[in-house]
């Protein structure tokens, strides 16, 4: 049979309309490139090169496509690029563009630059590191490192005062003070949090409570430091794509290696459609902070997830603060060291944080509730407490202040056990009767009350609601000696106007004198000045701060790198971790420490032999 030779431009005709039928099928109505550059912020756009790294392009006007093959994993492969060398490129992907995750990122893409997994400078002709490698930031909304912008007022607390004895530091993480050590003394310390900043022209001040901010006292001198080593290090952020889910799957049993793929979606320019993709990579990083995406992430993963619970939050006490309560009238009112005391109740610990799973059968729950029943039975100790100490803030909802938060996050799951409705008492003046008791070696117990009744002896013609007849020297938030010029002074114990609610409280009339009120009412004021019942009702909001208890069980972390011990090639790090601090700095020195750790980690296991 003879052959019939096609014109040349029939065939191209038809290899033409190939092309575009596969283009209709495989690509979206607008280019994933546009959408990139239509998404993206002049100032959030960190880097964007090529958003499909699979797709290369021969002209500017040519639209870039990739035609897979007819098997599946041929075309996840498509979504791992290759070099012009045909080696693959290494990923690490970042979900989350907070604090930690940004810090993350801009450690990792320095490692992959800098340190000592590449010694040798490449010869001419050879591709740098950084070339083998992408740094890849997820942020499902429009803005990266949001609660940076908002901390401290607008400030930004970058961190606790480093020359503080780190024990003194530790003591200020509620959870994971101990898994913390080995970071702050061997990995990334407050020093190297500190040297991190300031040699990117940062200048810190110290404030005499141990907040340390910017010189400028704007968030924006923070978020544009770390924006500023992102972009130098390489790292690309894509704003306004979520991720959805990830899955994982073993690569390499003998090396116990592991590939991720991602699935994220984000919506079309000036349409309510979404483009939905999933891009592979060697190493993955949640830093989501207080979002649940990162949490749901790890546990889908096989990793056990401490319940979240809030932490650092405001006392409320309606009924103390209504028209007739003994707060009505006082908000602003503070008091320089206040002592706050939960007593822990049954109720408080039966809901215990653990793994996110079903419920246990209503049978097995019974025998649990009886069983823990007969223990209580059997064992009839003192109930615990949890007590903090520091200044305190009345408001027009209840109580605030270091020593309200503080209590709030050493006792998170306690009163949310508790559904934040409890007793708490407070102690208004705890180092004035510690001095006493020090400068009667000992003293008794009652020394609160022995000062106050001697009054009516000292100044019997005093009306007892006139001021706080109790002095001490002036101290500052921690509780040492400040102070007062050159001359020492003396302050009272309880401000006046709190003074005279107490009174009223303990019910002595405002006309009594000193000399007049009876034993039985002077112990009472003295009970409410030790402690006084304050019941809460609920909790309130801590506006610069938002914190939870919970997350990634730190047992299940490799804490000198933040990898998984459950998913090789994992990496957790700042609020997705069951670790939290209080108020002052020190949730961000988490931050710094557990993101630079895990984005050092996570370039070493990608680049390890």
């Amino acid at each position: 049979m003879k052959r019939t030779k096609l014109p040349l431009q029939m065939i191209l005709a038809a290899f033409h309309l190939r092309i575009k039928s596969l283009h209709s099928f495989l690509i979206p109505s607008q280019s994933p490139l546009l959408i990139r550059s239509q998404t993206f912020s002049n100032y959030d756009r960190i880097k964007f090169a090529s958003y499909e790294q699979p797709f290369t392009s021969t002209s500017s006007d040519s639209l870039p496509i990739s035609i897979p093959t007819s098997s599946s994993s041929s075309s996840l492969q498509s979504l791992m690029p290759t070099n012009t060398d045909g080696h693959r490129r290494r990923r690490i992907g970042i979900i989350g563009g907070g604090a930690s995750g940004m810090f993350a990122a801009t450690a990792a893409a320095d490692a992959v630059r800098h340190l000592h997994l590449l010694p040798k400078q490449p010869k001419q002709g050879e591709q740098s590191l950084m070339q083998d490698c992408d740094v890849i930031v997820f942020e499902g909304t429009s803005k990266t490192m949001s609660k940076v912008r908002i901390s401290g007022g607008g400030r930004c607390n970058v961190m606790h005062d480093k020359t503080k004895p780190l024990q003194k530091i530790l003591a200020s993480y509620p959870r994971g003070n101990k898994e913390l050590r080995g970071l702050y003394t061997k990995r990334f310390t407050p020093d190297d949090a500190y040297e991190w900043f300031t040699s990117r022209g940062v200048q810190l001040k110290t404030e005499s409570d141990g907040r340390m901010f910017p010189i400028t006292d704007n968030s924006q001198t923070i978020i544009d430091a770390i924006s500023h080593a992102a972009i130098q290090a390489g790292v690309e952020v894509r704003m306004k794509e979520k991720v959805e889910s990830v899955e994982c799957e073993s690569i390499n049993h003998d090396n116990n290696e592991t590939r991720f793929l991602v699935n994220t979606s984000s919506k079309l320019p000036n349409s309510s459609g979404m483009v939905k993709r999933q891009e592979q990579f060697d190493a993955l990083i949640l830093a989501t902070g207080s979002f649940p995406i990162g949490k749901e992430i790890a546990h889908s993963l096989g990793h056990t997830i401490v319940k979240p619970v809030p932490s650092l939050f405001t006392l409320d006490a309606k009924d103390f603060v209504k028209d007739g309560g003994i707060f009505h009238g006082l908000a602003g009112v503070s008091v320089p060291m206040a002592r706050l005391t939960l007593v822990v109740i049954d109720e408080m610990t039966s809901s215990p944080a653990g793994k996110l799973s079903d419920p246990k059968p209503a049978e097995e729950e019974s025998n649990n509730k009886s069983n823990a029943t007969k223990t209580r039975r059997k064992r009839k100790k003192k109930a615990p407490s949890i007590v903090q100490e520091g200044p305190l803030l009345i408001t027009h909802h209840g109580v605030s202040g270091p020593a309200a938060l503080r209590l709030s996050a050493f006792a998170a799951r306690e009163f949310h056990s508790a559904g934040y409705q409890c007793d708490v008492k407070i102690h208004f003046c705890p180092k004035w009767e510690e001095d006493q008791r020090i400068s009667k070696d000992g003293g008794s117990e009652g020394a609160l009350m022995d000062a106050l009744w001697s009054m009516s002896r000292l100044i019997p013609k005093r009306r007892v609601a006139t001021g706080c007849p109790l002095f001490m020297k002036g101290r500052d938030a921690s509780g040492e000696d400040e102070p007062f010029g050159d001359t020492p002074k003396s302050a009272p114990v309880i401000p006046k106007r709190l003074w005279s609610a107490l009174v009223q409280h303990s019910a002595i009339p405002l006309t009594t004198t000193w000399g007049d009120a009876s034993k039985a009412m002077i112990r009472s004021l003295a009970n409410n000045l030790s402690a006084f019942p304050l019941r809460v009702t609920s909790k309130g909001i801590f506006k610069e701060e938002f914190v939870t208890a919970g997350g990634v069980h730190l047992k299940e972390m490799k804490m000198s790198n933040m990898e998984s011990k459950v998913i090789p090639g994992l990496f957790v790090c700042g609020e997705v971790l069951d670790v939290d601090g209080v108020t002052g700095g020190f949730n961000f020195m988490g931050c710094w420490s557990t993101g630079f750790v895990a984005g050092e980690g996570a370039a070493e296991y990608c680049f390890k032999e």
